[in-house]
C-alpha cells in the first residue's frame, strides 16, 4: 500500500509544525510550503494526494488564488483541498466569482484540532 502523501500550504510555522505532527503521526507523507507559489510548484512536482491549504496568507498569493489555480489546471484539478480559515463557517468569499469549487472537500476553522485534520 502506497502512503497518502499531503501537501500543507500556510505561512504560519507553527501551525504547519502541529499539523505535519498530527498527520504523519497518522501515517501520512507530509511536506510543506510556506507560500502559494512553493505550494503549486511542490503540488507539480509530487502530484500530492490532498492539499491542506490556509486561505489567507501573507506572502505572494492567498490561499483562495492557489485553489483557483489548481481547480482550473488540468493535471491538478482533481486534487482534493482542504482549506483552513478562521471564516469557515461564512465562506461568502467563495461564491465572489462563479468559480467551480468541485476539489474543496472540507473547510475547517483555523486553528484546527490536530484530530479533526486527520480524519
Amino acid at each position: 500500500m502506497t502512503t497518502k502523501k499531503i501537501i500543507l500550504i500556510d505561512d504560519d510555522q507553527d501551525i504547519n509544525a502541529q499539523n505535519k505532527t498530527a498527520l504523519e503521526s497518522a501515517g501520512f507523507e507530509t511536506l510543506i510550503a510556506f507560500s502559494a507559489k512553493e505550494g503549486f510548484e511542490k503540488l507539480l512536482k509530487t502530484k500530492a494526494n490532498l492539499v491542506v491549504l490556509d486561505v489567507v496568507m501573507e506572502y505572494e498569493n492567498s490561499g483562495l488564488e492557489l485553489a483557483r489555480k489548481i481547480s482550473s489546471n488540468t493535471e491538478l484539478k482533481n486534487t482534493p483541498i482542504i482549506l483552513l480559515t478562521s471564516d469557515g463557517n461564512n465562506p461568502k468569499w467563495m461564491q465572489q466569482d462563479g468559480h467551480t469549487w468541485d476539489n474543496i472537500v472540507k473547510i475547517l476553522d483555523k486553528p484546527v484540532k490536530p484530530m479533526d485534520l486527520v480524519k
